[in-house]
């Protein structure tokens, strides 16, 4: 599997019916809590503020989906930092099962009980949208692979401008290993048709860890670091200031 193959992926469809994207935003869910997502993401942005001595940050999840990676990196950050987080997504069905998510009892209570310090919030906005926004720390999971070579180089462009500190993506890796992974992973871990097309979709239209840096450094980016990471994907940190 050398080559990207750009496949438009079915919940990518603005036409999608409602019930049937809110339960592939729940096959997904279950991914990413097996993939343990939002502990990899919270750890480098801890790390990051640890050394830094930082007492306060704020955070942006572009392409948020549910919510769910947001909601568990709200849930592991460490405490005696204050932490904002936002969510931003396109589509108007994932930011509402995001906001229900957070303010379901279980969910916003043990948020609030646990980590009175964080505020987390999620708000329809498309990803490339002009912004004067700024924040502290911008990442996209499972984001990068939905787009063509310009598009990613305009995607990363955008997160640098949206970024103080630094930068992070967390996708697949373009592999054989990882197909089969995703192929038989998602038959497990939902019975959504639209997540058993586009799990293997995604690897065959994910970058691979070395293309990832080369898009990194081709937006100018020169302190960066790329792991590989179970299950078959690999985590991109940036930082944009010594």
């Amino acid at each position: 599997m050398k080559e990207r193959q750009l496949v438009p992926e079915w919940m990518d469809d603005p036409e999608l019916d409602r019930e049937e994207h809110r339960r592939a935003l729940a096959g997904l869910r279950r991914v990413n809590r097996l993939s343990l997502t939002a502990g990899r993401i919270a750890r480098s942005i801890q790390a990051y503020a640890a050394t830094h001595r930082l007492t306060a940050a704020s955070i942006l999840d572009l392409g948020c989906g549910s919510g769910d990676v947001a909601l568990g990196v709200a849930r592991t950050l460490a405490k005696g930092i204050d932490w904002s987080i936002e969510g931003w997504d396109v589509s108007p069905t994932a930011i509402e099962v995001a906001q229900q998510s957070v303010a379901g009892e279980k969910e916003g209570q043990a948020l609030v009980a646990h980590r009175p310090r964080v505020s987390l919030a999620f708000r329809q906005r498309n990803a490339f949208a002009e912004s004067t926004e700024r924040f502290d720390f911008v990442y996209c999971s499972l984001f990068l692979h939905h787009f063509n070579e310009a598009e990613a180089l305009r995607l990363v462009q955008q997160m640098i401008g949206l970024a103080r500190l630094a930068i992070i993506i967390d996708d697949l890796d373009r592999s054989w290993f990882g197909w089969w992974l995703a192929k038989i992973g998602v038959q497990l871990l939902s019975r959504s048709p639209i997540v058993h097309f586009d799990g293997p979709q995604s690897v065959r239209a994910a970058f691979t860890p070395a293309e990832a840096r080369q898009l990194a450094q081709a937006c100018g980016v020169k302190r960066l670091s790329v792991e590989r990471h179970w299950p078959a994907r690999w985590l991109l940190f940036a930082e944009l200031c010594s």
